[in-house]
């Protein structure tokens, strides 16, 4: 995938800056790899006011602006909701695998009622908070003998709210799951999260009704979920 960098202006600040675009893909052919592409998608996050789009040109309202002046965007956007447990473990997985702001990006979408990129976004957080939940605990256990119980705690601590935090951007999938037009992709998404909650009846309905439409490689991967 080849990629360039372009001088755009923010539909926020009006402030230009230099942004690595990536080439879109042509997604209309169903596969794993065009799925997952789908998934692992991109953001553009303005340096000097901070909005964030998968197009920092685009996509801004006063709408987005109500959003981000809000308290719940804001305690996503900084972690807050992590009630302080960033001040005694490292923060590098929170910053490598930013998933504050996949979830931000969600939140503004949502609110403009672009349901396909909300989806896309809090699956896109779920995915990376997955991630930091992982890279966290082998930490844990790589330093676990030289670890205070202070330490311990505060593991197990961010490990049982990013869990919670998942759970809550699960359930607000699949509610807006109900809003979206017919897309493969999106119910790829839904099946992948009533999986993760446990509600395996309904994604293998959900499966079954799509599965004749599907290749080989997504039935595979679907399967070993």
């Amino acid at each position: 995938m080849s990629c360039k960098y372009y001088n755009k202006i923010c539909a926020r600040c009006k402030k230009s800056d230099d942004y690595l675009v990536f080439d879109k893909q042509d997604l209309n052919d169903v596969s794993l790899e065009n799925y997952k592409s789908f998934i692992n998608f991109d953001i553009e996050v303005c340096p000097y006011c901070g909005y964030i789009s998968t197009d920092v040109e685009q996509g801004y309202t006063n709408e987005s602006e109500s959003v981000i002046n809000s308290e719940k965007y804001n305690d996503i956007l900084t972690y807050s909701y992590l009630d302080g447990i960033i001040d005694e473990l490292n923060d590098n997985f929170l910053n490598s695998y930013p998933a504050n702001l996949f979830e931000c990006y969600a939140m503004l979408n949502e609110h403009t009622k672009d349901y396909e990129s909300a989806i896309k976004g809090y699956f896109r957080a779920i995915i990376l908070k997955e991630t930091i939940i992982k890279r966290y605990n082998q930490q844990k256990n790589e330093d676990y003998e030289d670890l205070s119980k202070s330490e311990i705690k505060a593991y197990d601590k961010i490990n049982n709210i990013l869990l919670d935090s998942i759970k809550q951007n699960t359930l607000k999938i699949l509610d807006i799951y109900k809003l979206c037009k017919n897309n493969i992709y999106l119910d790829l998404i839904n099946i992948e999260c009533l999986t993760r909650l446990g509600l395996d009846d309904d994604a293998n309905n959900c499966f079954n009704a799509i599965k004749s439409n599907l290749p080989n490689d997504i039935i595979n991967y679907i399967e070993n979920l």
